[in-house]
């Protein structure tokens, strides 16, 4: 039988929820709503020291499904865009060997924002954007991981 849990973290400015199957993260949601702390797992504790900045590396397990193209561009940002660093959407375009626009909907298809960290990516006159999967603009977000990290 399979386990489904939805875990939530508290952050300053809302909530990170975690949902897993099997012990295995499949998604992570960033919201502006406050609610309360839910579970204590690799999840939750990898997110709370991210958060307080002792951990700079997310590394527990996860699953989910993609094309070759957004493939490349997520390994290639949780590989070598580390905690503290930005590259613009051209940029991880022109390493990736695609467009900018192709990036940006990588980002915003992103399940599994803060493991893959797209919050990293940013315009090259300013932060960018930052939308959450259900097309609500989470720029606030985007401002808080960037001032956490000291890229902003």
């Amino acid at each position: 039988m399979e386990k489904f849990e939805i875990s939530v973290v508290r952050a300053e400015i809302g909530s990170i929820l975690i949902f897993t199957r099997n012990d295995v993260c499949e998604q992570i949601q960033l919201t502006e709503d406050i609610l309360p702390e839910y579970g204590n797992n690799i999840f939750t504790r990898q997110i709370n020291e991210y958060l307080c900045g002792e951990r700079k590396v997310l590394d527990f397990p996860v699953r989910y499904s993609t094309g070759p193209v957004f493939e490349k561009i997520w390994s290639y940002l949780k590989e070598n865009v580390t905690y503290g660093k930005i590259i613009t959407y051209g940029e991880l375009a022109k390493i990736c060997g695609t467009s900018a626009r192709v990036v940006g909907y990588a980002m915003a298809s992103n399940p599994l924002p803060l493991y893959i960290p797209c919050h990293r990516v940013v315009g090259k006159d300013s932060i960018g954007g930052f939308t959450a999967r259900n097309g609500k603009s989470m720029i606030k977000w985007k401002e808080y991981l960037l001032k956490l990290e000291g890229s902003l």
